[in-house]
């Protein structure tokens, strides 16, 4: 797997070997860096879970607001209820409610009584001006219950020189659109932004020709990446629901009760 170093390195390449300092790799550094970091936005914001991971929440009596622990937490996506000592216990789902809209779906007791059953039936995320994550359940519990909380990371820690950090099947993507970016900040010689006469011209037609040939690439490396994104969570083989089915679930859970 390339690192930061290695990818830089292609970059100059399909720059045709520019000058050392031009561009410097001050600045290659932060046009690769800020290529990966837009690369794993895309996939955050694709419909598969690409960078996640989760946390306990554990609920107290008495208390509606919680702060979250979770130092890279980003966005979350799913919360189920949890008893590690019920090996019988049946996970539920927390579904997600913006707080201004509770009263359109709860209109129960501000504070349950209940202690032995998880009570929560929402919960909701919001974050206040010290930048920290908060939740409220809904409605207030009175008893100690966790509650697993999955979630999408920030993913915003920083790169350095010898990083493995990134798409592995797109390093090719990065480096083509970090070309791009650094093109017109590139220098051969004599051949500069800012040369005149001849030299400024023979610049000109250089870098027309290099932006040519690079956004060709891009445009193939973007409908595979494209693609690649459209694909990450594909349905696998799953049991077909029949006729009557959800007769025979209603029956077997009445069982269990």
């Amino acid at each position: 797997m390339p690192t930061v170093n290695d990818n830089i390195t292609a970059v100059r390449l399909l720059l045709d070997r520019p000058d050392p300092q031009r561009p410097g790799l001050d600045l290659l550094f932060q046009l690769i860096s800020d290529q990966v970091q837009h690369h794993q936005n895309q996939l955050q914001n694709s419909s598969a879970q690409w960078a996640v991971d989760s946390f306990p929440l554990y609920t107290a009596s008495g208390q509606e607001d919680y702060l979250l622990s979770a130092a890279n937490f980003g966005k979350p996506f799913f919360v189920y209820t949890e008893d590690a000592t019920d090996q019988a216990f049946v996970r539920h789902e927390i579904p997600f409610v913006m707080m201004q809209n509770v009263d359109q779906f709860y209109r129960g007791v501000r504070q349950t009584q209940l202690t032995d059953y998880h009570t929560t039936q929402f919960i909701s995320f919001y974050r206040k001006d010290d930048d920290a994550w908060w939740a409220r359940v809904t409605p207030i519990p009175s008893a100690s219950k966790q509650y697993i909380i999955w979630y999408e990371t920030t993913g915003d820690t920083p790169l350095s020189l010898g990083s493995q950090k990134g798409l592995t099947p797109f390093n090719h993507l990065i480096r083509v659109q970090t070309a791009l970016a650094a093109l017109p900040h590139c220098g051969w010689g004599a051949l500069t932004n800012e040369a005149l006469g001849e030299a400024g011209e023979a610049w000109a037609r250089k870098t027309a020709a290099l932006a040519a040939a690079r956004l060709r690439e891009e445009a193939q490396y973007q409908r595979e990446f494209s693609t690649y994104i459209g694909t990450l969570a594909q349905a696998g083989i799953e049991p077909r629901v029949g006729f009557g089915d959800d007769d025979t679930q209603w029956f077997a859970n009445i069982a269990s009760w």
